[in-house]
């Protein structure tokens, strides 16, 4: 079993929204969340790390859940929402650290 990290990048400072977005997470796994801030370089923008525990092919057949583009074979996941369409419309970037 791993420990992999999400950093999200919400497009909005509403917290009711960036509660739908950790929601939307917790549906496509068990995800911890960190407490959510303000995101420093971006106006308007929320961030928050989303971890989660579990075997390498539960993680693997996750990722395209996250984001429509990435596949398990890709190097690098990290993606923006208005490139690609995210697992919720709310999401600005994406990266799995």
């Amino acid at each position: 079993m791993r420990t992999y990290t999400l950093y999200v990048v919400v497009d909005t400072l509403e917290e009711k929204q960036v509660n739908e977005v950790q929601s939307a997470l917790s549906q496509l796994g068990n995800f911890h969340f960190s407490p959510i801030r303000k995101q420093a370089s971006l106006i308007s923008c929320s961030e928050f790390y989303a971890t989660m525990q579990c075997e390498k092919r539960t993680w693997e057949a996750l990722i395209p859940q996250l984001n429509a583009y990435w596949t398990k074979d890709d190097e690098t996941w990290l993606d923006y929402g208005y490139n690609t369409r995210m697992f919720h419309p709310h999401v600005y970037y994406l990266e799995i650290k």
